[in-house]
């Protein structure tokens, strides 16, 4: 229980953060009324990150001691991410307050797949977990054995979901408050600077990659 109840706090408190790129996605879905398929995006990313937090409590990190070249590749292609989604958030449109209510077929399967893959091609998670990990067993609150491996990431996965679903509660009852015009500047400036943000990290990224 106290294993589910630490993982479930890293999980929700680790999320709050809205800087990484599955944040700013629901974030963003949520402003152009769209919280299905932003709550969609927000679990399949939970998935991904779940199956990072059970590798950092397996302690299968040892193949970045062994590969040092992932970490920079990793960070790279997490620019790169955070670059593609700034261009997309500058070159939306706000449409009107209309939600949608009849989403395109399989959109759902879309955007499970889709905050799974942001989160999955984001290596470099591992060594957020790795850390989140080595913390933990420093306080001595758990035994730190593989057979916790899977409660604890299980309730990983359920505390970033529950912030998600707690963010776009909040995001639908400040949206109502601001109007459209408001609203796509707003966009605008956050798209404009995750594309300054990625695009400072890609470039100190492959620096480190071709000259460490």
């Amino acid at each position: 229980m106290l294993t589910a109840v630490i993982g479930f706090l890293f999980g929700y408190i680790g999320s709050m953060p809205v800087a990484g790129p599955i944040s700013v996605l629901v974030l963003h879905l949520g402003l152009a009324r769209d919280p299905r398929h932003a709550f969609y995006v927000a679990v399949g990313g939970a998935a991904a990150e779940g199956l990072y937090a059970l590798v950092a409590f397996w302690g299968l990190s040892a193949a970045l001691a062994r590969y040092p070249f992932l970490l920079p590749a990793a960070k790279v292609i997490g620019a790169l991410i955070l670059v593609a989604l700034g261009v997309v958030m500058l070159l939306h449109r706000m449409r009107g307050a209309t939600p949608r209510t009849q989403p395109a077929s399989g959109g759902g399967r879309r955007s499970l797949l889709l905050g799974f893959l942001i989160t999955a091609l984001n290596p470099s998670l591992i060594i957020t977990w790795t850390a989140a990990v080595a913390a933990l067993n420093a306080t001595g609150l758990l035994a730190m054995s593989r057979d916790q491996a899977l409660p604890f990431a299980a309730a990983v996965c359920c505390g970033i979901i529950t912030w998600f679903a707690t963010l776009l509660w909040l995001v639908a009852k400040w949206r109502s408050r601001m109007g459209i015009g408001a609203l796509g500047r707003f966009m605008k400036a956050m798209g404009s600077a995750l594309v300054a943000v990625g695009g400072w990290m890609a470039v100190r990224a492959l620096g480190r990659l071709f000259h460490p």
